[in-house]
């Protein structure tokens, strides 16, 4: 082996060991910068998207939520309402944005479970992509008329659209909703043939109650309750019980089916599963505290939230449960466009 062969290989040697110290030093250095992020997390603004429109459960859960988990971070929590495509708009816009902590995403099982199952070609899967930081409150779906309307409860409301067909029918928020899906369990059951009309949101489906142009709505406990408060609407089923005891389930109004419990909305907090470990755990015992926060509870219940705090684990067995049970119901309603098995 000639000289030059020799030092031709020692340059190569002496290269790769550079190469190889270059890389542990930028490996050891990124590492270093992601420590320290994740250790002074957070110092910046968090945005929480709502995928939804003003007025719902998630919105105005959200609303409650943001101003303690704002204190209990000590940084600014932003809300932003990114509605569409049966709330999965503005959950696919989380997985966009960088997984550091600062884009939550405030959810419900429209966008987990009835969304994804109409969908032939979601955006994401519900239960990989996303990682739950907690379920912390739920509330019932809700069915209610206008003030001077004849009907005092469901029953009444039921037996006169199955005495006469296509004369009454009940608005809804966002087709491929949860309240959408209340709706067609009610049809199903009853045999009542009702006219479904699709509102953007709970404003929409309001006014147009309130203006007497349908003939009821359906819509969560949440978004009825101020209506009620205000004397202009009277809601007259829910799907399962409320704190107010005049208020009957559907289960009460003979209506036992399981299924409607189903779709009960539903209060979330997720984060992209691309989340450093360290920052979602600490968001995670951040919102476990603001759990056990009384005023927090107090005013989530002024609005019709109950609060019904879950666990990450908890949480995904929950949305599974959800999945199921919508699944087989989409399906006997030809519904159900997802193709494949169950995601999770």
């Amino acid at each position: 082996m000639n000289s030059k062969f020799r030092r031709k290989m020692n340059d190569h040697k002496l290269f790769r060991i550079i190469a190889l110290g270059s890389f542990f030093l930028i490996w050891f250095y990124t590492q270093n910068l992601l420590w320290a992020a994740e250790k002074e997390y957070p110092s910046q603004p968090i945005k929480m998207i709502v995928p939804y429109t003003p007025g719902g459960i998630v919105d105005q859960g959200s609303r409650i939520t943001a101003d303690y988990l704002a204190q209990e971070l000590k940084v600014p929590v932003i809300i932003e309402n990114r509605p569409g495509a049966s709330g999965m708009l503005g959950a696919a816009a989380v997985l966009k944005a960088k997984p550091d902590g600062y884009t939550l995403l405030a959810a419900g099982d429209t966008s987990f479970v009835s969304g994804p199952l109409q969908s032939p070609n979601p955006p994401y899967n519900p239960f990989k992509d996303f990682l739950p930081i907690c379920m912390l409150g739920s509330a019932p779906g809700a069915f209610a008329v206008y003030s001077s309307s004849p009907y005092k409860t469901l029953t009444e409301f039921v037996k006169d659209a199955k005495e006469n067909p296509g004369k009454l029918s009940c608005g809804m928020t966002q087709p491929g909703s949860t309240t959408h899906l209340t709706v067609e369990l009610l049809r199903m059951y009853s045999g009542a043939d009702i006219t479904v009309v699709p509102y953007k949101g709970p404003p929409e489906a309001m006014a147009a109650l309130l203006g007497k142009h349908i003939s009821m709505a359906c819509m969560t406990y949440v978004g009825l309750l101020p209506y009620a408060k205000s004397g202009e609407a009277r809601i007259i089923a829910v799907t399962s019980s409320v704190s107010d005891p005049t208020i009957k389930t559907l289960a009460q109004l003979g209506f036992p089916q399981s299924t409607f419990l189903a779709s009960d909305g539903v209060l979330a907090f997720h984060v992209s599963a691309a989340t450093p470990k360290p920052i979602y755990e600490k968001l995670g015992l951040t919102f476990e505290r603001l759990a056990k926060n009384a005023e927090l509870a107090k005013k989530l219940d002024s609005v019709g939230i109950t609060r019904n705090y879950k666990k990450p684990a908890e949480t995904i067995e929950f949305m599974k449960e959800k999945w199921l049970v919508i699944s087989d119901f989409l399906e006997k309603l030809d519904m159900k466009k997802w193709q494949g098995k169950n995601p999770f």
